[in-house]
């Protein structure tokens, strides 16, 4: 009996699905995470900045065409501008999420088409912080606290 119940619970814990999370966009929409995202498309310069600041510039795989900070998203595909980019070009990347402004006309083309979209776009310090912490959970790194005690100096 004791042998059955430890294989049950091994079992269990090995099948156990990751933690799921969610992160409330700047539209009010809840965007549902099962595991971190590790291939990202950033549609505006500020959140590719953040998400570099935040340690995650390596799963950057596509920005728009303004976001050019730091040097090494230069190197990646670009798919158009923030407001109007290249779905298709977006699609092509098999991005877990894709990042975009309040006012991009195709994030809801690209949930249509299945794709994660978190719309964010700070304008005034205080969204800057929120988007930060916001942007951290849902990458799941514990880096925020540290960018904005660097804003903050």
């Amino acid at each position: 009996m004791k042998r059955w119940l430890c294989t049950w619970i091994l079992l269990w814990w090995v099948c156990l699905p990751a933690w799921a999370y969610e992160v409330i966009d700047d539209t009010g929409k809840a965007v549902q995470f099962d595991r971190a995202p590790l291939r990202i498309v950033s549609l505006l310069p500020s959140l590719t900045e953040t998400v570099c600041e935040l340690g995650g510039c390596e799963r950057l795989v596509g920005v728009d065409r303004y976001s050019n900070w730091p040097a090494q998203v230069k190197r990646l595909p670009q798919v158009g501008g923030g407001l109007d980019p290249n779905v298709e070009a977006v699609v092509a990347l098999k991005p877990d999420l894709v990042l975009a402004s309040v006012s991009s006309r195709a994030a809801d083309r690209l949930r249509g088409l299945g794709l994660r979209v978190l719309q964010m776009e700070p304008r005034t310090a205080a969204q800057v912080h929120e988007v930060t912490q916001r942007l951290a959970t849902a990458l799941q790194l514990p880096t925020a606290e540290r960018v904005l005690q660097a804003i903050e100096s």
